[in-house]
């Protein structure tokens, strides 16, 4: 585990109710485990966060915060601080700032890319408890670098947002509970058999036949065939599903394959995936948009373009947002159509549907984002007018029809899974679907092989290219003699070849065969290129001027050409199946004869002719077409001619039928259009017409639950309620009417819509229509306090009756029973009376001293005790204070400070007090803290003084007369 090759990473994600999931997994996780675990969360930048603190306390892994350029090293925990995004190089752990204009913040995400970058096979990505879909896009960076991928159980999750969000993705190898996450990493990382059974340079390589019986049973499963995908590729899949699965010898694997279809999809799943974003390769886009989109012919009525292996749609919608930026930019009014496809046919409904989640479309500028997609839950939604510009379909490239006449085809990151021979062929396919001058964009690290004479490339590091003329593809393999086919070689054993020396090669041999037994001949393609030609044909081939061409016409001899073209339109036309052959003579200038003998050739499904050049003396060939040069040339021109015309009048009246055909297709299909739109239209129109009368229904239906709820409260109010309540409308006509109303007036139910006035209203109220008038011309309301017929006190309020629009529609009569209040306002009157008079007759007044403010209040009788009016009286303490006798603050004083301070329950003093004729009187001041403050303070003090100037004075005369008796 220590060797950097085989060291794995284990990045772990978590959120809200994440560090519970944390705590269960390092709790059953050993010290010695040889992993390195780097934990990604969602912190506060506004707290401290206690996290190493916390997991310290269930785990004995070191737990460290990462910092800059922290190299890490097996059995650490390192921790991702508050403010930053982690990603991980050559080991390294590297912290940048995150930036705070970001709307959303993915670290995890982040994290998880650089992971799969850095450490590819060796990375572990885990998912736990939190809110959103960070993580989801780290999960499928992963899975395509080789990791592997784990998220905890959404029933055992606090918060199943990001849980659920990478399970969706169809790419986690577990879902797990904490506690089983930990087993399984340990048995995954751990398990001995891996290192020693399992190479992919050894074990795959030579086990070829495996691995076609695998691409057997997914074909047979799931259609497409993956023996033209590298062996490197399936090898790196096939060795990760198997570590997964814990078989322990591939045959044992292929064994489990056969009896799950599950692990056939998962299996067909992973050589499928498709990584791919919205506009991938920022640049890449924007040579796309400087280099293709101005060079395309919007003359036509339509551009056609062609998104294969689009996989889940991204790419293919940012290809349609580039074009429909261009063209809005330039003012250019022309219809496209895009072509999406690939084999996958749940990635297809993923981008037929065209929902993503939020972190998806963080690399779309935001103007883009709010123009062409719509929000939709925890994601956005493509909007029609560009969903409508695509066609997603299923389809293959290796064997279904290409698209025909593109502009533009994309297809990036299919090639590097492909063999070359396959790529070449899908290239060459490609080649053809273009339109002239169309252009090809592949992915970066692709390339066109031997066609580079094909396309011209506009951006080499983008890999974008132009299609050029004069291209004619040849077979690979130009040798049209092999040893299986030949049946002399049948029951002989080759090997015996190599008895010779290695100078001697095979090629050489049948070359010199060639030369001896062939008379000059040449081999030509279907395509009617030159492949090889044998011994000296320079009296029949003659190279034109210009630039160079293998095709046979541009290198035949004028006066042969004819005859030549004639042989090999003869050999084309044989239906007959294998070889064939064909005998022309000719009589030359010079009277010499020269013999055409042209051979049809069939090598692997490829057509190839023979043509060799016998020159003899004039001699009959009985065997052969006799052609004289000077007297048939006319002839066979003019019969050439007939022919053409001939063939040209059949094609034109083909087109003609074809023309026809396709103007009644093309009639009926736009009555079938037609009917469809008016379908259409009047299923709108339905449509719209439901939605209308469903949402007045809602609103009538939410009106009426309304309705409803405010009469119910509105008769519980008027039953539970002591106050009565009569409303009348306009017309002073009466329009409800409580029960309470009803039992103090002569107003009954059986009265609602009859005028008030018709009425008598009540005895000691008799102007109540005065009042009712005064009401409705004022706007004002009234309130009188009216005695019933029980002697009850009523308040009886008149206001007017506003609508929600703020209009007078009536008015609304309440009757309040007051009679409690007012037998208590004279039960106050008469005791506030008596205290009156008893503290008038023992000359007491009270007073109240609110100590944060200073500010004294206090009865009247304070201040006319000492001769001072109320308002001559000071307010404030101090000033109060100042009137106290010299020889009495210092301790009046002191007793105030004790009382408030605490030491004394209660203020109790005894002090003279100057009076306004400057005399002075002996006050008993008594008092004692009423309220307090939230912290504890005295708030306000409360107490009461007596004037015990006679009282203090008779003492004052006793005490004399004592000291006088005393002298005595």
């Amino acid at each position: 585990m220590n060797n950097s090759n085989s060291q794995y990473y284990v990045g772990i994600g978590a959120s809200a109710g994440g560090l519970e999931a944390l705590e269960t997994l390092f709790k059953n996780m050993p010290l010695e485990t040889g992993l390195i675990f780097i934990v990604i969360q969602h912190l506060s930048p506004d707290y401290k966060s206690f996290m190493r603190e916390l997991l310290s306390k269930h785990t004995s892994i070191p737990v460290q915060v990462a910092e800059d350029g922290m190299v890490t090293s097996p059995n650490n925990i390192y921790l991702i601080p508050p403010q930053k995004n982690l990603s991980i190089f050559d080991g390294k752990l590297i912290l940048e700032s995150q930036s705070q204009n970001a709307s959303l913040k993915l670290p995890i995400d982040i994290f998880f890319r650089s992971l799969a970058k850095d450490k590819g096979s060796h990375s572990i990505g885990i998912v736990l408890s939190g809110t959103g879909s960070d993580g989801s896009l780290g999960i499928k960076a992963i899975k395509e670098a080789g990791g592997i991928t784990i998220a905890q159980d959404e029933n055992t999750a606090k918060f199943d947002g990001m849980p659920r969000s990478a399970i969706s993705t169809g790419l986690v190898d577990y879902v797990l509970s904490p506690e089983d996450i930990s087993k399984e990493l340990l048995s995954y990382t751990q398990a001995n058999f891996f290192s020693d059974n399992f190479s992919t340079d050894s074990t795959f390589s030579v086990n070829m036949n495996g691995i076609s019986k695998i691409n057997m049973i997914l074909r047979n499963h799931s259609g497409i065939d993956f023996s033209h995908y590298k062996e490197s590729t399936i090898s790196r899949r096939l060795e990760r599903r198997i570590r997964v699965t814990r078989c322990t010898t591939l045959e044992k694997y292929i064994d489990f394959l056969n009896k799950s279809d599950k692990e056939k999809e998962v299996l067909k799943s992973e050589l499928l995936i498709g990584v791919t974003s919205f506009f991938r390769d920022t640049e890449a886009f924007e040579s796309i948009s400087k280099n293709v989109l101005p060079n395309l012919d919007y003359s036509k009525n339509q551009i056609r373009v062609w998104t294969a292996a689009c996989s889940t749609g991204e790419e293919a919608y940012s290809i349609a947002i580039l074009i429909s930026e261009y063209l809005e930019k330039n003012n250019i009014n022309c219809d496209v159509k895009i072509f999406a496809t690939d084999v996958d046919k749940k990635a297809l409904e993923v981008a037929a549907y065209g929902y993503y989640l939020d972190n998806l479309l963080l690399d779309i500028d935001q103007s883009l984002v709010q123009k062409y997609f719509v929000k939709k839950n925890n994601g956005y939604i493509i909007k029609e007018k560009i969903r409508k510009m695509i066609v997603f379909a299923n389809h293959n490239v290796l064997k279904d029809p290409t698209f025909s006449k593109l502009d533009f085809l994309t297809c990036r990151n299919l090639f590097i899974y492909f063999k070359s021979e396959k790529q070449q062929k899908v290239l060459e396919n490609f080649y053809y679907s273009l339109l002239p001058n169309g252009f090809l964009f592949l992915g970066s690290s692709e390339s066109i092989g031997e066609m580079s004479s094909a396309l011209k490339t506009i951006d080499f590091k983008w890999k974008i290219f132009q299609k050029t003329g004069g291209y004619y593809p040849i077979d690979s393999k130009p040798s049209v003699i092999q040893k299986e086919d030949n049946i002399l070689f049948k029951n002989t054993k080759l090997n015996s070849f190599n008895d010779y020396p290695p100078s001697v090669k095979i090629d050489r041999l049948l070359s010199s065969v060639l030369a001896v037994s062939m008379p000059p001949s040449i081999i030509i393609d279907s395509y009617d290129n030159i492949v090889h030609v044998i011994n000296n044909v320079s009296s029949f081939l003659e190279t034109q001027p210009g630039r160079f061409s293998k095709n046979l016409n541009s290198n035949m001899k004028k006066d042969l050409s004819i005859f030549v073209n004639n042989l090999l339109r003869k050999l084309k036309t044989n239906k007959h199946s294998g070889s064939s052959f064909e005998t022309v003579s000719i009589i030359r200038s010079d009277d010499s004869l020269l013999t055409l003998k042209g051979y049809s050739l069939r090598v692997h499904d490829s057509n190839f002719f023979l043509v060799s050049f016998i020159k003899e003396k004039h001699v009959t060939s009985s065997k052969s077409e006799l052609v004289d040069y000077k007297s048939d040339s006319n002839y066979l021109i003019k019969q050439l001619e007939s022919e053409l015309v001939f063939a040209k009048e059949g094609l034109q009246a083909t087109i003609e039928e074809l023309e026809t055909s396709n103007e009644e297709l093309q009639s009926s299909n736009e009555e079938l259009i037609a009917a469809n739109e008016e379908l259409q239209s009047t299923n709108e129109e339905l449509q719209s017409v439901n939605e209308e009368l469903y949402t007045v229904n809602n609103e009538y239906q939410n009106k009426i639950e309304e309705l409803s709820k405010l009469n119910s409260d509105l008769n519980n109010l008027i039953k539970n309620t002591s106050t009565g309540a009569l409303y009348l409308d306009k017309n002073l006509c009466i329009r409800k009417v409580t029960p309470i109303v009803s039992q103090i007036t002569n107003i009954r139910d059986s009265d609602i819509g009859r005028p008030i006035s018709h009425l008598s209203f009540m005895e000691n109220y008799e102007g109540i229509l005065e009042d009712l008038n005064k009401v409705l011309d004022t706007l004002e309301g009234i309130e009188k306090e009216i005695i019933d017929s029980d002697n009850n006190t009523w308040l009886a309020r008149l206001k007017p009756y506003r609508t929600e629009h703020n209009s007078i529609d009536g008015i609304i009569l309440t009757f309040v029973n007051i009679t409690t209040m007012k037998n208590q306002e004279k039960k106050l009157d008469k005791a506030q009376s008596r205290l009156s008079m008893a503290l008038d007759a023992g000359n007491i007044a009270w007073w109240e001293y609110d100590v944060q403010s200073g500010n004294v209040v206090f009865s009247d009788k304070k201040a006319t005790m000492l001769g001072y009016t109320v308002e001559e009286f000071p307010t404030y303490v101090y000033d109060v204070c100042d009137l106290i006798h010299p020889d009495d603050y210092d301790s009046t004083m002191k007793k105030m400070e004790n009382h408030l301070l605490g030491i004394t329950d209660s203020w109790d003093a005894l002090y003279r007090i100057r009076r306004k004729d400057g005399g002075y009187s002996w006050y008993h001041d008594r008092g004692k803290i009423s309220l307090w403050t939230k912290d504890k303070k005295p708030h306000k003090v409360i107490g009461t003084v007596t004037d015990v100037t006679h009282i203090k004075n008779l003492e004052i005369e006793m005490q004399e007369y004592k000291d006088e008796k005393r002298v005595d």
